[in-house]
């Protein structure tokens, strides 16, 4: 389903540096949970993430609304059980449609208009859910903010214009490697998104996915239904 709001702020892109903030994360709930936690507010020690290491992987982008519904889109994605949901919405839908018309010609045009925003809530419930998000992101003081990801045989570290966090990668639980991206996961309800367009060498996609399959356990995605 979508969250219709509730994980509507998602994913940190960073927490902060991927983890979007607290405020962003209000909104409704249809689907999914937010899987945007607010930033880590104290760095953990996991030895010297040195960012010009030439085995480090760097991120580099800016924290949009857009970057957020494409992580939004991601996480809903890896969502068992989403295509049965679509079909129940699109059934659901159908009746109200025809709830509306008969409501017509009783007349109960109230009934009738009730039923139409039901239905295009049953048609459109990520769009509703993306809007909420982003409504609430916009007021966010990492709304647009640069965003810095290091990746290395030593862990995670996410540094942005107002926080850094470190991580091992025992903090992660598993990585979801999309054809132009990878997704991580710190538990079922947290994540990370990290386009291949923001890594800052040509050979990044292939390294971020070697390092990604040598710690955490992996899954690749073929095929994809974002909706």
């Amino acid at each position: 389903m979508t969250c219709t709001g509730a994980r509507l702020a998602a994913f940190f892109a960073m927490d902060n540096q991927l983890s979007v903030p607290r405020d962003v994360r209000r909104s409704s709930n249809m689907e999914n949970l937010n899987p945007y936690d607010p930033p880590l507010s104290e760095s953990h020690d996991i030895g010297d993430i040195n960012p010009s290491s030439v085995d480090t992987i760097t991120s580099r982008f800016s924290f949009t609304s857009q970057h957020l519904i494409d992580t939004l889109t991601r996480f809903r994605s890896q969502h068992s059980g989403r295509r049965l949901w679509r079909w129940l919405r699109w059934v659901a839908a159908f009746i109200f449609v025809l709830v509306a018309i008969a409501g017509l010609f009783i007349p109960q045009y109230f009934a009738s208009a009730f039923m139409v925003a039901l239905a295009i809530f049953a048609f459109f419930p990520h769009k509703i859910d993306d809007y909420l998000a982003t409504r609430n992101f916009r007021r966010s003081p990492h709304c647009n903010a640069q965003q810095i990801i290091h990746l290395s045989d030593d862990g995670f570290r996410a540094e942005s214009e107002i926080e850094q966090t470190d991580l091992k990668w025992a903090a992660f639980s598993k990585a979801v490697i999309f054809s132009d991206g990878v997704l991580l996961y710190r538990g079922p309800k947290m994540v990370n998104w990290i386009p291949d367009a923001t890594l800052d060498s040509t050979d990044g996609p292939f390294r971020i996915r070697k390092l990604l399959t040598e710690k955490l356990p992996t899954n690749h995605v073929v095929n994809r239904s974002d909706r």
